[in-house]
């Protein structure tokens, strides 16, 4: 009997989550200007500007108290390659873009999945502090293949806001954009393995710029795909209509 009632009350606060964000959306659509996609292009800025400013949050307050650093033996296989600075910054800017043709189901799928990692991953960074190995800082070579110019003025100004180079594990960065690919596949089934790609090409930029480590990326990817259990994809189930089998990450 209690775990009915438990389980009533979870859907109950999942259905509450669900009709509030509609709202909220449809409220948004009626601003001058907004509606469809440029609401979601709008309250996905905000969204990562919120979860930017809670990752910096905890960053100061933890990111010192450090428990380990994630760096494994496997991680020389990525070497600092500056120029993947552009590609690692790339989601702030694609991310919003995307969702100006995103369905608005696909798209409040992706705010309420995306609000869970992020706080999942806040508590975590707080309780398990995780610190990267930052090429500048540990690496003596690091500064000579940085050099000069606009790509090392890039990199130089990312790692001061990123500073100290904790909250590692698991990777938001990693994790976010994980999720971006399982709602783009959901809405464009037949463009599942491009979403793939994409989401695979943005973690291959935290290895080879050194925001993230292996360990980061996989307990990244992993967290997100937990997240994405139930999701949308299942509900219309978009893989009998593309025939291939909807896993972008």
């Amino acid at each position: 009997m209690k775990d009915k009632k438990s389980l009533s009350s979870i859907h109950h606060s999942s259905f509450s989550i669900h009709h509030f964000l509609e709202r909220l959306l449809a409220t948004l659509d009626r601003v001058p200007g907004l509606g469809g996609g440029r609401t979601h292009l709008v309250f996905l800025s905000l969204f990562f500007s919120m979860s930017l400013s809670l990752y910096l949050t905890v960053l100061r307050l933890r990111g010192p108290a450090v428990a380990f650093r994630t760096r494994i033996a496997w991680d020389a296989a990525f070497p600092f390659t500056p120029l993947w600075v552009w590609v690692y910054l790339l989601p702030y800017i694609l991310g919003p873009l995307l969702t100006l043709v995103m369905s608005r189901a696909a798209f409040a799928w992706y705010v309420r999945r995306g609000t869970l990692v992020v706080l999942v991953s806040l508590v975590i960074f707080a309780a398990v502090p995780t610190q990267t190995v930052r090429p500048l800082q540990d690496d003596p070579a690091g500064a000579d293949r940085l050099g000069e110019g606009w790509t090392a003025d890039l990199y130089r100004w990312m790692v001061e806001i990123d500073d100290p180079p904790a909250n590692a594990a698991p990777s938001l960065h990693v994790s976010l954009s994980c999720l971006l690919a399982w709602a783009m596949a959901y809405d464009f089934p037949r463009w599942w393995a491009a979403a793939a790609a994409g989401a695979v090409v943005i973690w291959l930029s935290t290895l080879y710029t050194a925001q993230h480590h292996l360990i980061d990326v996989l307990t990244g990817v992993l967290l997100a795909s937990l997240a994405a259990i139930g999701g949308p994809h299942r509900a219309s189930s978009p893989t009998q209509a593309s025939g291939a089998p909807l896993s972008p990450c």
